[in-house]
């Protein structure tokens, strides 16, 4: 759906509908905060981007491959996180 309608999204600090699904999601509350703040934080460090910015989806996707996995970024960006070997 992202990648065909190119919807304008915002960059939140909580939990959010990507997070809808996340076994760690309990009622917009997620277990894993700390770790996946220190993600998020590096992750707009590197995009050059803050919390509560919005912008096209693809432009976000482009600034991230540029940015983080083009850059071979993306196993320091993402050094905690247990999914990280489903993006490499």
């Amino acid at each position: 759906m992202l990648n065909e309608n190119n919807p304008v999204v915002k960059l939140s600090a909580q939990c959010d509908v990507i997070c809808g699904k996340c076994p760690n999601n309990i009622n917009g509350v997620c277990l894993s905060e700390e770790k996946v703040s220190h993600i998020d934080r590096r992750c707009l460090e590197r995009l050059k981007l803050h919390f509560g910015d919005e912008m096209q989806w693809q432009d976000l996707k482009r600034l991230a491959f540029e940015n983080i996995i083009q850059c071979g970024n993306l196993k320091d960006v993402c050094r905690e996180c247990q999914w990280s070997g489903l993006c490499q």
